[in-house]
């Protein structure tokens, strides 16, 4: 196994579900520190402090992939269409306090924090930061950063009606109290035993993204008599939406990366902003960065990131083939490109590097449990219709023809790899079953028109679209085939393809028959990414207004069923639960009623992924492909360098 990417810190005390609570801090280098040259003549003239000013007491030490990497070049890589912030997320956005580590094996590690130790009830936390941390200003990042977190943004009822919810335990969120600038304690009304890895997660980060010295400007309690002036500037109604302009709130919102002035905590900040209209987006070396190499070198090692904003899909497949982007998964890693990269790979000088899929199905059909029609909520809500369906398919012909005979026929349900794989859900009704396909609808509706449709409750023929974004995964080819198989069996279903805008706009307002999204949560990220297993948020394509209801904790939304109910309960449980085998249990309990439910019908488990990567770019590390840990970022971007350099 391959370093996690960090000296390691010393575990002690409660142990929760992917991890320890209590971590020991990483020991300072006992060496120089160095800097990119770059930066060198800004501390010759005064404009930058000495690196080992600018440097916590105790920074980070990240152990390379392959070793200790040459500073400079420019990371050349791409996004598509106006929407695609989260790739600058994946490439530059993950700093929370506490850390996945490389290998995703569960474990946290220190990362802005230095040490989190908790009760014995896992109410209460403290956490300590890392001494001497500096935001990309310059200027000092304390336990008053998180506070201005948790008491002005996750608590102001404008910015956020309804909280963090991941801040949240019984329904309140956690109380801050500052001990020292370094050292706050944060307090739980009931037992929050996962808090840590929801740190680490990719929710995490929203705690550290806003500075309190810049973005308190922007707020009425700090800056009565001079907002009014800022918000005229700003072009904005209101000081929510100026807030929202300069320090985004959100981990996924544009916003994030459109305000070159905001400070952060990353490795690299915003130059040319991902604005309306913009072709390229660029980001440069922030000089304050808290983490180094066993050689005492400051990270990063590589100077800027250029991002291409491309119309399509293709045009950034061809951007790799053309030797013009040093590495990329996102967009470019369907199957159906490894021919294409490996026919261009002498000319382009790539190769490409294969990591685990961490998704548990590759196309997930939801169909709209909760439809505003009552005829379409009847049929839909039929589970012999569901299963009928689900026998229909010829999963493996589609594995064959649209997945290059990769992965196995597979529905809603964490991986074999997982923790938390159940067999039964796994597998059930996947076989391609005519007979069986046709007897389950026979059972539901058994009537048909001249043409061979069934008829549904109203007498009428009963027809649906599968709403599909293009743009968005491998997902189209095989959706198509399956719509076939289904009205093979008197079904009319028909793929109906949308942007991405479009699709989160009907289904925000509940006005899809059935929507198509690739499985999340096939590992360990099943705890936190349940999205397909129960109805968890307003991603559950399935009951979009049931995932309100539990998210706002009973105020929006539509009252779910009551095996949905138990579910959520079974959650809340687990969530409170520091113990791992209770943990485990309990989400036995919960997937074995998702499989009782069969709320969504799945294709097939995905095979592995790739990243096209320029021959020399390296530290690149075979990670996981996750968006709990958000791939490549958490597996040390900042420690990528290219040999020779560009």
């Amino acid at each position: 196994m391959r370093s996690s990417g960090t000296t390691r810190p010393k575990i002690s005390g409660l142990l929760a579900a992917f991890g320890a609570l209590c971590l020991g801090t990483t020991a300072a280098l006992a060496v120089e520190y160095k800097q990119a040259p770059m930066l060198d003549e800004l501390v010759k003239a005064g404009t930058l402090p000495p690196v080992a000013e600018r440097l916590p007491k105790d920074p980070r030490v990240v152990t390379p992939v392959e070793k200790v990497g040459k500073y400079g070049g420019t990371w050349r890589s791409g996004m598509v269409g106006g929407s695609d912030r989260n790739w600058l997320f994946r490439m530059a956005g993950y700093e929370p306090l506490l850390a996945w580590d490389r290998e995703w094996s569960g474990k946290v590690i220190p990362n802005l924090a230095a040490e989190i130790t908790n009760s014995a009830d896992a109410k209460e936390y403290t956490i300590r930061l890392r001494d001497g941390l500096k935001w990309s200003d310059g200027k000092p990042f304390t336990s008053d950063d998180i506070g201005f977190f948790i008491n002005d943004i996750a608590g102001n009822k404008e910015l956020l009606a309804n909280g963090v919810d991941w801040l949240m335990s019984g329904g309140e969120a956690g109380k801050f109290e500052k001990i020292d600038d370094k050292t706050f304690k944060i307090t739980f009304k009931e037992p929050y035993g996962v808090f840590p890895q929801k740190l680490a997660s990719v929710y995490g980060v929203q705690m550290t993204m806003m500075a309190k010295h810049y973005c308190s400007q922007f707020q009425p309690t700090y800056n009565k008599d001079g907002l009014d002036a800022l918000i005229k500037e700003a072009g904005v109604a209101n000081w929510t939406e100026l807030f929202i302009k300069k320090c985004a709130v959100d981990t996924e919102a544009n916003e994030r990366w459109q305000n070159p002035d905001r400070p952060t905590m990353e490795p690299w900040v915003i130059k040319d902003p991902y604005i309306g209209g913009a072709t390229l987006v660029t980001l440069k070396r922030n000089p304050y960065y808290f983490k180094v190499d066993p050689e005492g070198n400051q990270l990063p090692y590589i100077d800027d990131l250029s991002v291409s904003v491309n119309a399509d899909k293709q045009t950034l497949v061809l951007k790799v083939v053309n030797g013009e982007i040093d590495y990329q998964d996102r967009h470019v890693n369907a199957n159906a490109n490894r021919a294409v990269f490996a026919d261009a790979a002498e000319k382009a000088q790539i190769h490409l590097s294969d990591g685990p899929n961490a998704d548990m199905n590759t196309t997930i059909i939801s169909f709209n449990l909760t439809h505003k029609d009552p005829v379409k909520h009847e049929i839909f809500n039929n589970k012999d219709f569901r299963i009928g369906l689900s026998y229909a398919i010829d999963r493996q012909a589609i594995i064959d023809a649209a997945f290059v005979g990769q992965g196995e026929p597979w529905q809603a349900a964490p991986r074999k790899e997982s923790p938390y794989y159940n067999e039964r859900l796994a597998k059930q009704y996947t076989e391609y079953d005519v007979a069986k396909a046709n007897e389950h609808l026979d059972k539901a509706f058994p009537k048909k028109d001249s043409e061979g449709f069934r008829l549904g409750p109203d007498g009428k023929r009963i027809t649906f679209n599968i709403m599909v974004i293009p743009a968005l995964g491998d997902f189209l080819d095989s959706t198509q085939l399956t719509a076939q198989y289904w009205q093979a069996v008197g079904v009319d279903a028909k793929v109906q393809t949308v942007d991405r805008t479009l699709f989160y706009d009907r289904k925000d307002a509940n006005e899809h028959d059935a929507a198509v999204f690739l499985g999340s949560g096939g590992m360990g990220d099943a705890l936190f990414e349940p999205t397909f297993y129960f109805p968890f948020w307003n991603e559950t394509l399935f009951a979009v207004p049931w995932g309100n209801w539990y998210a706002s904790g009973g105020k929006a939304g539509e009252e779910p069923s009551a095996a949905a109910k138990k579910q959520m309960d079974l959650y809340r449980e687990i969530l409170r639960s520091a113990d791992v085998s209770k943990q485990n249990e309990l989400m036995q309990q919960l997937l074995n009623i998702a499989a009782d439910e069969f709320y969504a019908i799945g294709i097939n488990s995905p095979g592995p992924l790739f990243a096209a990567v320029k021959n020399n770019l390296h530290n690149v590390y075979p990670r996981p492909f996750a968006w709990t840990y958000p791939s490549p970022v958490a597996s040390n971007t900042e420690q990528y360098y290219f040999d020779p350099p560009r």
